[in-house]
């Protein structure tokens, strides 16, 4: 539970050794470097424009890349390989190509959303048989093109009739749409009068794009042009995917360029001289020989020296578990890492997270599954626990979730009744799966599990304070320590005497209890002035014994959490079993195989995060409220990763 010690280091070599240093201290990756006060400020635009280039490339082609070549992308790469492809593969080339490419698919896109707008607006005028580019004037006549609804044409037809005896009025379109394409052809002179009834019934002007063409005509134009454009999206898509099997050189170039300003950024942080370069940086107090005689070897010249950290400078912290350990930082990442004078609190949380993980599936089956999702997921990407600790994490709380159900008959909501007698038992309780011992649908059962989160809980609080107090001392501050922290251990102890002593010793266990609480009240006012402290001791013991309260009954929604995972289960199983009786068999059968699927399908996933967020989260607020603060700073080692 410490965390490992952190040495602030200085690396002094003579300039010409500059580079061999760097590399060599980025494939090692065990200095967390730090700007020197003299840091050099150099302008990376243009190396920041083709790094953006290289990305543009990757991310457009990772949508183009087949199966085959993302799995490719996937796999592990060594040095060897990143250099081999940053040194022949043609990036510049392919950026260019996906430029154009891009150029030509915005042209086309620009074209064919003019085409459709331009369908949109002739498709009403199809049927008319002039050609655009026609004048609508004559000598003595005017052609109108407009627009009017489909209710209003006989009204419009009679009011022309009556009041512009030598118009015209012809209907374009018959589509049956709610505004229909007309042809009004009027004499100039009735120009006005025309408006002012065509106006009044809704009429409105249409002004058609001046081509020298018919408006059928127009449209098979547009109509092929962008079946062309079309083609050439098409087209252009398919050079992509030929692009794409580049992806896994792509990706490996923009490593390649990563590690390049890894170590530009490093040149930044040295402090140099005519003849000398400095280098600061943290790293693992244990590894400082490893290191100083891996730089001897490297060149004499170059010494490794403590440097005392500056004032308020923040230490970096470095996590290190064992493997079964490990998987739990994921949880601990969440919250935040330690400060560098706290503990590691993940072997701590690791117990109760995983047996609270467990209780609030409560079922057997779903654990098996679970552990076999992430088994095999972890088995074919054949990753470590290092880079993979969540997965990992519900691997193992599948594995748990399997054998702490077992006691609680959680077997994918099934009840005894519906499952072979092979596996079920009569006990004075009823008929139960073997190896149940508690029935959750009956009072019985459910009284256990309430108890059981309860005294988990309790367990839980004391054993943050006892962590606290743990702290505490080893810092220096017993006193503190005994009074504030440890005296609630010293009223639990004599709670528990209570409980369970014999009764022939008669009041002592009450003498203990009140001798316990008068020295909680005490302790609680640490700090205080003497004839004051008593009073803060009080209200100190109260906040405490209402924290206990509340804290505790947060403990109760593994009971409900657990309840409700085998309830949803059931009711998944009674549903596919009732809408199956609505089909006939051959139909029920795969009714009742896909909605008992699809549904655990869900029911698994959304219970697995409600479970992984609940146990979280008794962990933040409940654990971690009574020792631990968080906000450190993670250990961040200038290292030459293999992986994007």
């Amino acid at each position: 539970m410490v965390l490992v010690q952190m040495q602030k280091v200085g690396i002094i070599a003579h300039s010409s050794l500059r580079e061999e240093l760097i590399s060599m201290l980025h494939d090692e990756g065990v200095i967390d470097v730090r700007a020197t006060a003299e840091k050099i400020s150099i302008d990376h635009t243009e190396v920041e424009y083709k790094e953006a280039e290289v990305a543009f490339a990757a991310t457009t082609l990772k949508d183009f890349a087949d199966k085959q070549t993302r799995a490719v992308c996937d796999k592990k790469t060594t040095i060897e390989e990143v250099t081999h492809a940053t040194k022949h593969t043609d990036v510049q080339g392919i950026v260019t190509q996906l430029h154009t490419l891009e150029k030509e698919d915005t042209e086309a896109a620009r074209r064919i959303q003019e085409l459709k707008d331009l369908r949109t607006q002739l498709s009403p005028w199809k049927n008319l048989n002039a050609n655009l580019n026609e004048s609508n004037v004559s000598e003595n006549t005017l052609r109108i093109l407009g627009t009017l609804p489909a209710i209003a044409e006989h009204k419009l037809h009679d009011s022309m009739t009556q009041s512009l005896k030598r118009s015209v009025l012809e209907k374009v379109s018959n589509t049956g749409e709610k505004e229909e394409a007309f042809v009004a052809i009027i004499w100039k002179d009735d120009l006005r009068t025309f408006e002012e009834i065509a106006t009044s019934l809704g009429w409105t002007h249409a002004a058609l794009p001046q081509v020298d063409a018919t408006p059928s005509q127009s449209l098979e134009e547009a109509i092929m042009e962008e079946k062309k454009l079309e083609e050439v999206l098409s087209n252009n898509a398919l050079k992509r995917k030929k692009l794409a099997v580049e992806l896994p050189n792509l990706l490996k170039v923009q490593l390649f360029m990563h590690w390049l300003d890894q170590k530009q950024e490093v040149r930044e942080s040295m402090a140099a001289t005519e003849s000398t370069i400095t280098l600061l940086g943290w790293m693992a107090a244990p590894r400082m020989s490893e290191l100083e005689k891996k730089l001897e070897k490297l060149n004499p010249a170059i010494a490794l020296i403590k440097v005392k950290p500056e004032e308020g400078e923040e230490t970096p912290v470095l996590l290190k578990n064992n493997k079964l350990i490990a998987p739990f930082e994921s949880v601990t990442n969440l919250y935040g890492l330690p400060l560098s004078h706290e503990m590691d609190p993940t072997a701590a949380l690791s117990p109760f997270f995983i047996i609270y993980f467990s209780l609030c599936l409560t079922d057997a089956g779903y654990g098996a599954i679970i552990a076999l999702i992430f088994g095999t997921y972890l088995l074919k990407s054949r990753k470590t626990i290092q880079e993979a600790k969540l997965p990992w994490l519900l691997f193992f709380g599948g594995i748990m979730t399997f054998f702490v159900s077992i006691p609680f008959g959680g077997w994918l909501g099934f009840t005894p009744e519906q499952v072979p007698a092979f596996l079920t038992k009569e006990t004075a309780q009823g008929l139960m799966f073997k190896g149940q011992l508690w029935n959750l649908t009956q009072q019985s059962g459910i009284d256990f599990l309430q108890n059981l989160a309860l005294t988990l809980g309790i367990t839980h609080l004391f054993f943050g304070m006892f962590l606290a107090g743990q702290q505490k001392w080893i810092h220096g501050r017993k006193a503190e320590a005994l009074w504030v922290d440890f005296s609630s251990h010293l009223l639990l102890g004599s709670v528990i005497f209570l409980v369970l002593a014999p009764e022939g010793m008669g009041e002592i266990p009450k003498y203990v209890l009140y001798a316990s609480i008068a020295i909680m009240i005490w302790g609680k006012g640490y700090g205080a002035k003497w004839f004051i402290r008593p009073v803060m001791g009080l209200l100190g013991t109260m906040s405490f014994a209402i924290g206990m309260i509340t804290n505790g009954l947060s403990y109760l929604r593994l009971l409900a959490l657990g309840l409700v995972t085998g309830a949803i289960a059931a009711a998944i199983n009674q549903v596919a079993v009732e809408m199956g009786k609505l089909f006939p068999t051959w139909l029920a059968v795969p009714v009742i195989v896909i909605i008992f699927l699809g549904g655990h399908t869900v029911s698994i996933a959304l219970n697995t995060l409600g479970s992984f967020i609940h146990s979280g989260r008794l962990q933040f607020i409940e654990f971690f409220s009574q020792f631990f603060e968080g906000g450190g700073k993670g250990f961040a080692p200038f290292h030459r990763s293999t992986t994007s």
